[in-house]
């Protein structure tokens, strides 16, 4: 494993933040999910229904999916009070609160929600969604800063051959 991967996952680990993942029963989340509860890396809580995220963790031997939050959006018990805020926000723009009270069903919505209100420190999605959907919700609700106008996204990738990149360690920029 390289220095600059150890780096990141102590760095997470010191920092303890609360990562919501929308996309909660897919595979590929749940494991990476599964690694990031076992090292501790940080708290995470993944959206989606409760018996398809245990049976798909069960399925694939995960041991640590229950350390996780897990939150059905259509059944939230905070949904109604996130959907008036969504709707206090958006409502400018033409949202009625029906649509609003629609959208906080939406893992993407309900996601930068929990962002919005605290309960999360950031937000690990488009396994399975298109980049603009996953960037929708967080302009609408959480906006850049004054004066930001434009998101760049980035991803790294880390090679056993360290002769690629620096030392192994590789940064894509704007792939989306």
């Amino acid at each position: 494993m390289s220095t600059f991967l150890e780096e990141v996952r102590a760095r997470a680990r010191r920092l303890n933040k609360c990562i919501v993942l929308p996309e909660g029963s897919e595979e590929r989340t749940l494991k990476a999910a599964d690694i990031i509860l076992r090292e501790k890396i940080a708290r995470i809580i993944l959206i989606g229904k409760k018996e398809i995220i245990i049976s798909s963790a069960e399925k694939n031997g995960l041991k640590n999916i229950s350390e996780a939050m897990i939150v059905d959006p259509e059944n939230y018990e905070r949904r109604q009070e996130f959907a008036d805020i969504l709707y206090g926000l958006r409502k400018s723009k033409g949202m009625t609160p029906e649509q609003a009270y629609r959208l906080i069903a939406d893992p993407l919505y309900l996601g930068v929600m929990m962002i919005k209100m605290g309960m999360a420190d950031g937000e690990v999605a488009g396994a399975i969604h298109a980049t603009g959907d996953v960037l929708r919700p967080a302009f609408q609700i959480v906006k850049t800063l004054p004066g930001v106008s434009v998101v760049s996204g980035a991803f790294f990738m880390i090679f056993k051959e360290v002769h690629w990149g620096d030392s192994g360690v590789m940064v894509f920029a704007d792939c989306a």
